[in-house]
């Protein structure tokens, strides 16, 4: 994801953050640029965890990026800005060859309407240490594995308070009520409509705009019995049996 900073000024307006949004090709950069290892991304929550609805979206899936600019141009230009004055965008991430390859690409996609992108890069260490310690930033790269398949262990990232995880220290009454709401909700068919309600909330505001979903990378041949899909990818070898 990218982590926008909705405490300062311009990106604390809402139409900014869904202008930078409708301008990323998502498709392009998970196919494209990782060659499919990964999945373009629309909701915070990945598809198919358990406990959970088929995920909200963002807008932007539907049809191709150039057929959202005029809209994003819109958004932008409602929020003051056009070609006398171009949006100016600082962009940190914690260097990697994918990390700056992704943060060159998103930056062509927004100099499309006139966007100016700075990069500002650091090593991981550095970058995660700066956004936990709420330094001041525009956007920011972040990212996030589940330790257990369900949506909680998402969408709590976002709750108010939690300053170690939430990086730009977005807050919303309405999110947090819902999210505490499915914390006492035993009924996992009610809990589910909860926190669906949460992210459709954090998808509409975009305090962190989704980019793309991690892919499993195994190679699983057909003649391999016992191998149970998991978050960390870990396969006892005591469980698995190949056939002869």
């Amino acid at each position: 994801v990218l982590v926008v900073n909705t405490h300062k000024v311009p990106f604390s307006d809402r139409r900014v953050r869904q202008a930078l949004s409708l301008l990323i090709d998502r498709e392009y950069l998970a196919d494209g640029l990782y060659g499919g290892t990964m999945s373009p991304a629309y909701s915070l929550c990945p598809p198919g965890i358990d406990h959970y609805l088929t995920p909200p979206e963002t807008e932007g899936r539907q049809g191709l990026p150039i057929d959202h600019e005029a809209e994003a141009r819109r958004l932008l230009a409602e929020a003051g800005f056009g070609p006398g004055r171009p949006l100016a965008v600082e962009y940190r991430f914690n260097v990697s060859d994918n990390n700056r390859n992704t943060a060159v690409a998103v930056a062509e996609m927004w100099r499309d309407l006139g966007i100016e992108t700075r990069f500002v890069y650091t090593d991981a260490k550095t970058h995660f240490a700066y956004l936990r310690d709420g330094g001041v930033f525009d956007v920011a790269r972040y990212a996030w594995i589940a330790d257990y398949s369900d949506p909680q262990n998402f969408l709590f990232l976002l709750q108010t308070g939690n300053d170690g995880l939430n990086a730009g220290r977005w807050s919303d009454t309405a999110y947090d009520a819902l999210l505490a709401r499915a914390g006492s909700e035993r009924d996992l068919g009610r809990r589910a409509d909860l926190m669906y309600e949460a992210e459709a909330i954090a998808l509409r505001e975009l305090p962190w705009i989704p980019l793309m979903h991690y892919r499993s990378k195994a190679l699983i041949a057909p003649r391999l019995h016992g191998y149970t899909p998991n978050l960390r990818n870990a396969a006892p070898t005591r469980f698995l049996r190949l056939d002869a």
